[in-house]
């Protein structure tokens, strides 16, 4: 089943639609900005540029020039990409501006026509302030989880193959698994709940991101086969997180603020 939408799909759907009659390009298209090798072994150029006005991604192919021929015929084929909302232009900003007969109607015509669900976490992000927590954590094998409040952590454990991986971090839609430098005993861990990105912090000697969508916005820490201890409401309800885990001894970092979802990146 399809994740209820956030107000953010609201946005990426309408910046998506205004922008389909015609692409902001840059003029790059034998441009080359990568290569792939081809089915049969060989290397093909690429050129990948991202409209300037939604994002969508053109991707176009071509087969370098032979340097030994005289004259040579190139074709090049182009096709288009739908890009991660995090590379929207300006979608957090226009995620504030959808009304709530948009979003009604929006949800409705995907199939959820009784509107938000009475437990889910309200959307405070014009009004939540940062929420700093100081927890001990009772790590075994080397690991701890965030998931759904109430969820189960075999959503992440063992970690399925289409997971997103940062290294120190994996994540599945409702679960996350954290990779700490503490085999078994305790993690003094600080979890940070903010509104808007607070910042990497660069006094840790790792840091890595994962985006994660958690469907009431209520959450909780897991420890393995041990407690579940309950996180305040995030920011913006239900919909799309980032996860920026910072990674020391003897304590950790854990940043989660609402986000459009974008690539996993190690470092900062």
């Amino acid at each position: 089943m399809m994740p209820f939408p956030s107000r953010d799909d609201v946005a990426m759907a309408q910046i998506l639609r205004d922008c389909r009659d015609g692409h902001d390009l840059p003029d790059t298209r034998l441009e080359v900005t990568g290569t792939e090798t081809g089915p049969d072994g060989e290397t093909v150029n690429v050129n990948r540029v991202a409209c300037r006005k939604c994002g969508t991604v053109r991707v176009t192919r071509w087969r370098p020039p032979d340097p030994s021929a005289q004259a040579q015929l190139i074709t090049a084929m182009g096709t288009y990409e739908a890009p991660e909302p995090g590379d929207v232009p300006g979608l957090a900003e226009r995620a504030l501006l959808v009304t709530d007969a948009e979003y009604a109607e929006f949800i409705a015509q995907r199939g959820f026509p009784g509107g938000i669900p009475s437990h889910f976490a309200p959307d405070r992000r014009t009004v939540a302030e940062l929420e700093r927590l100081n927890l001990a954590l009772q790590i075994r094998a080397g690991q701890f989880g965030l998931t759904d409040r109430g969820r189960s952590l075999g959503e992440i454990l063992p970690v399925p193959g289409y997971a997103e991986s940062a290294g120190l971090i994996d994540a599945v839609s409702g679960a996350a698994l954290f990779w700490p430098p503490v085999e078994d005993g305790e993690l003094s861990l600080t979890v940070v709940i903010s509104p808007h990105d607070p910042g990497p912090d660069r006094s840790y000697a790792s840091v890595a991101e994962v985006s994660c969508r958690f469907h009431t916005g209520y959450i909780s820490l897991r420890e393995i086969a041990g407690r579940e201890i309950e996180l305040p409401p995030l920011a913006a309800g239900h919909g799309d997180y980032r996860l920026r885990f910072h990674a020391g001894e003897p304590v950790c970092l854990l940043q989660i603020w609402p986000q459009p979802r974008r690539k996993p990146q190690v470092g900062v």
